[in-house]
Parts: C-alpha cells; sequence; structure tokens
C-alpha cells in the first residue's frame, strides 16, 4: 500500500515538475546562471532488480540546486503503459519513452522498496558545464522535446543519460576498461537474465546473430551497470591540453544486499527435453503398433505455428535490434498452421520431405551464419525431426511390406 501511494505521488509530482518547472525555468532568465557554482550533477545508478524489467538495471542524472532549493532526478526511462495499441508498439519496436522528473527523495524511496541498491557518482564538471546541462535537462522536459523512440540496444536510459554528460563537457571523455570486453550482447544479456532460466530461454528464442556479435566498448554502456563502471575510470582531457576525472565522488544513497542467485534449475531444458523423450517414446509405440497418432503431430505444428507467429512478425515487421537477424524463424513460422489438414487426413508423404528439407536448410543456415542457441531449443528441433522419420517409416518402408498405418 506504502508503494502504491508512493507511486501515486511520485506520478502526480512529475507532472507537475515537467510544467511548472520548465515554465519557471523560462520566466527566470537569471535562474541557472545564478545557481551554477552550487550546482551538482550526479549519474545515478540503480542495480538490477527481481522484476522482469528491472533485470538490467536504471539509469538517471541527479541535479542538486541548493539556492532555488531543487533535488530532482530526471529519469529517461519513463513510458506510458495506457498509450493505445501499448502492447503491439512494444513488439513491433516502435514503443516512445520519455524524460520525467521527480524529487530526489521519491524516486530512492521507490527503489528502497524494490530492495534495490542505488549508487550515486558526483560529477566533476565545471560551473558553466553544470548550468548547460541542467538547461538541456529542463529543455527536453518540454512536453515536445520529452519523448524519444526507444531502443533497447542502442537508445535507452543508460544511453541517454551518457550523451547528455558527453554533450556539455567542453572536451572529450575517455572512458575506462570494461568487464565486458569482447563479449557479445548476448553473453551480457545472459549475465543479467541468468537469474531466470525461462526469461533467457525466450530472448535466445527471439534474438538472433545481431547480438552475437562482440560489442565496442561504448556499445557496452547499454547496461546501466557497465556505464557506472566505465564512467568511475573516466577522464576529460580539456581543450587547454589539461585533464581530470568525470567523477568526484561515490556514495550509496540506497543501500540494500543485491546479491541475485543465478537459476541452476534448468526447468526450460528439462521441460523440452521431456518433452522429446516423450515424443521419442511415442514414436516407439507406433512403430510397435503400426498406429500413427496423427493428433500428437496436430499439436506440435498448432505449437510451432503458434511460436513462429511471434518470431516472424518480429522478424519481418519489428524495429527491435536483433530480432530481424533470427534465423529460427526457418524452423518455427505460421506455416505450419497449413501442414494440420494434411496430417489430419494423413497425406503427408511428400509434406515428411518438405519438413526434412526444412530442418537440413535450418542447420546450415544456423552453422553458416553461426547464431548461438539455447539448449532448450535443440531437443525442440530434435522432436521434429523425430516426427519427420516415423512418418517416413510408415509411408515407405511399411508400405514397401503392404502394411497400411492405422490411424
Amino acid at each position: 500500500m506504502r508503494l502504491l501511494i508512493m507511486k501515486v505521488l511520485a506520478f502526480i509530482i512529475n507532472m507537475l515538475l515537467c510544467t511548472n518547472l520548465v515554465h519557471a525555468q523560462e520566466n527566470d532568465s537569471s535562474y541557472v546562471e545564478q545557481s551554477g557554482q552550487d550546482i551538482q550533477v550526479s549519474l545515478i545508478t540503480c542495480s538490477p532488480g527481481t522484476e522482469i524489467h528491472a533485470f538490467f538495471g536504471h539509469t538517471a542524472i541527479r541535479v542538486i540546486d541548493p539556492q532555488n532549493r531543487r533535488d530532482i532526478v530526471f529519469n529517461y526511462g519513463m513510458f506510458n503503459y495506457k498509450t493505445e495499441n501499448f502492447i503491439y508498439k512494444f513488439v513491433k519496436g516502435e514503443t516512445f519513452y520519455e524524460l520525467g522528473a521527480e524529487p530526489a527523495d521519491f524516486f530512492f524511496e521507490r527503489y528502497n522498496e524494490r530492495n534495490v541498491n542505488v549508487t550515486e557518482q558526483i560529477l566533476n564538471l565545471t560551473p558553466e558545464e553544470k548550468i548547460q546541462i541542467q538547461a538541456l535537462l529542463f529543455e527536453n522536459l518540454l512536453p515536445e522535446n520529452r519523448l524519444y523512440k526507444y531502443n533497447w540496444l542502442y537508445d535507452n536510459c543508460a544511453t541517454r543519460a551518457r550523451d547528455m554528460i558527453e554533450r556539455v563537457i567542453d572536451g572529450e571523455v575517455q572512458y575506462g576498461e570494461s568487464s565486458y570486453t569482447n563479449l557479445t550482447t548476448r553473453e551480457i544479456l545472459r549475465k543479467h537474465t541468468s537469474v531466470n532460466n525461462w526469461i533467457e530461454f525466450g530472448i535466445d528464442m527471439l534474438l538472433g546473430t545481431e547480438i552475437d556479435k562482440p560489442l565496442s566498448k561504448r556499445q557496452q554502456m547499454f547496461i546501466p551497470s557497465n556505464l557506472q563502471e566505465q564512467v568511475s575510470q573516466a577522464v576529460i582531457h580539456n581543450r587547454d591540453n589539461t585533464t581530470r576525472n568525470l567523477v568526484l565522488a561515490t556514495s550509496c544513497p540506497v543501500k540494500h544486499d543485491t546479491s541475485i542467485k543465478e537459476d541452476k534449475s534448468h526447468t526450460a531444458l528439462i521441460f523440452t527435453t521431456g518433452l522429446l523423450l516423450l515424443s521419442i517414446l511415442l514414436t516407439c509405440y507406433e512403430i510397435k503398433r503400426k498406429k500413427i497418432f496423427k493428433w500428437f503431430d496436430v499439436v506440435l505444428a498448432f505449437c510451432f505455428g503458434t511460436i513462429g507467429l511471434l518470431i516472424s512478425f518480429l522478424f519481418f515487421f519489428s524495429d527491435h535490434p536483433g530480432v530481424s537477424t533470427n534465423y529460427l524463424v526457418i524452423l518455427f513460422n505460421p506455416l505450419a498452421y497449413i501442414t494440420i489438414p494434411f496430417i489430419i487426413k494423413r497425406k503427408t508423404k511428400i509434406l515428411s520431405y518438405v519438413i526434412l528439407a526444412d530442418i537440413i536448410i535450418f542447420i546450415l543456415t544456423i552453422v553458416l551464419v553461426q547464431q548461438t542457441l539455447n539448449t532448450a531449443i535443440l531437443p525442440l528441433a530434435s522432436i521434429l525431426l523425430v516426427r519427420v522419420i516415423v512418418n517416413i517409416i510408415f509411408f515407405h518402408i511399411f508400405a514397401k511390406q503392404k502394411i497400411i498405418p492405422k490411424q
């Protein structure tokens, strides 16, 4: 109940900040100039949480202005799930996030309620740079400026905060080392999804070869904790050939034990392997009884087609990075629905060879493009192969023996 009240209050105050503060900023032309010396700007990093949307953490910018008694957290991770056709737009990669603002106390309280660790890095900016970043953030709060097209890999809350900081620095930022050196996007994602192997399985089902390439240090900053790591070692090379550390000091306004246990249950792999074993046992029974259980194949085709609907939609229509290079679409696609009438009527002689060719093409493609597959996907592909083989056996070997398979 307390968390709900805090969310409601935060929303109301956010709306007030997005209007009243901006107009106050515009009406008082001397506001920024007067408080530039005392302004404190910080990079805020929230550790990963237990909810799916919090698996990767969060980034924000805090601005403290003592002269005007303001302590505001600017947050590029706001979105309105009540937007018309929100789910459709999210799947299609056309979701617009926005910059929001709220009192720092409310921000910290929300993350304290979630048992999330919050780290604050006070930035070593000049008064002029502080003035500029505050002015830009207020400008971004304007209704016509606050929206941006969200991209989980290339344009999110972390990259927006980094770009805003870089934009005001009068010099060049040289970032520190990254613990993600030489890792692919998929490997980085797995470090954060290892707490739930079903989420990891789902991500691997939807994302293709684009995320199997190593990322540059800059690209790795899409993960808030990695941005924090690189910023902590960053150095600014000023135009006058002097240098300064980007971070003055680091503190933890909200402290919690955020160690998250890795999910070692492997339930996704166990489940799909169980389905494969069931398929093999059923196939052996069919061969022994010379009887095909066509409804098992109907259910299988329906499941492959349903999974394929999502994969195919993402592959052909979504703007999300990684989905248009997912070659699982060869194996999982809506064309499986077309096979259902043929399976029911047992007209699968030619169909079995078509599916077998599809499996071979899938294997060759995956090897050629080097797409990393989740181990839990392999049993699913094997089930299809087993069913194709049993149909070939019935319609060729038994046919030669003049044995008509029972339905």
